[in-house]
């Protein structure tokens, strides 16, 4: 996340707002198993009045919703907004967090349907203006694919190779319906398991199967009608 910047509203002094990215290991989040006080320890401090413990859980997600929304929505001008957006809701909206639940799960359906909502304006807008998605395709180009392979380990050709998949991935992914696209986000690039993204998605385990089965369908199909060099191939 460029400058690993802290989007929490303003809740109190804190002495930087820069930090050290967070470790992104799905199952130890998922689960808790981390050093420090568990999301429900923060969120009942936040809930007596204690904002800092929420600075905590920010800093614990920031870099996972910042990621999740620049590949929802290719840019990252539009993921640090939404995420800041997302991040307020959650601050305002804790003390209706239902015990029991994930924060995890519940903060990144927060983030989702902020991106759902920022899409259908850019949609809107885009048809009155008679904007084709292509033309912002590529603009923040490479995010799917960041984590494809070790660059560093490649050849020149495997390098340009890797970068055109991930670029051509992302025209893909922006082709498909919102649903569609959040799905397999969660899924391939945060990991979460069909019980997590039920949960954020407010779905069932079997709708998620079956939807992630389609999506994945989907972005099959787009990816084939693009070809190897883009629309136009």
């Amino acid at each position: 996340m460029p400058g690993a910047r802290i989007f929490a509203p303003a809740i109190g002094k804190r002495e930087s707002s820069v930090v050290q990215p967070e470790s992104k290991n799905v199952e130890a989040q998922a689960t808790g198993v981390r050093a420090g006080p568990s999301d429900d320890d923060l969120i009942a401090q936040v809930v007596a009045g204690e904002a800092q413990a929420f600075e905590t859980l920010v800093l614990r997600y920031q870099d996972r919703i910042f990621n999740l929304l620049r590949r929802q929505t290719g840019s990252d001008a539009e993921a640090e907004d939404l995420a800041q957006e997302t991040f307020l809701k959650a601050y305002r909206g804790i003390r209706g967090f239902r015990k029991g639940s994930r924060f995890f799960t519940w903060l990144f359906r927060i983030a989702v349907n902020a991106g759902f909502s920022r899409g259908r304006q850019t949609a809107r807008r885009q048809a009155r203006e008679g904007v084709s998605l292509d033309a912002e395709f590529g603009a923040e180009g490479g995010s799917v694919g960041e984590a494809v392979a070790d660059a560093a380990a490649e050849s020149p050709e495997a390098a340009l190779e890797r970068k055109e998949l991930a670029e051509r991935v992302q025209r893909g992914l922006e082709q498909l319906k919102d649903d569609y696209r959040a799905i397999l986000l969660l899924r391939e690039t945060e990991g979460l398991d069909y019980e997590a993204i039920a949960e954020t998605l407010g779905m069932t385990h079997a709708a998620v199967k079956s939807k992630l089965h389609r999506a994945r369908l989907e972005l099959a199909r787009v990816l084939k009608d693009l070809g190897p060099d883009g629309p136009d191939a």
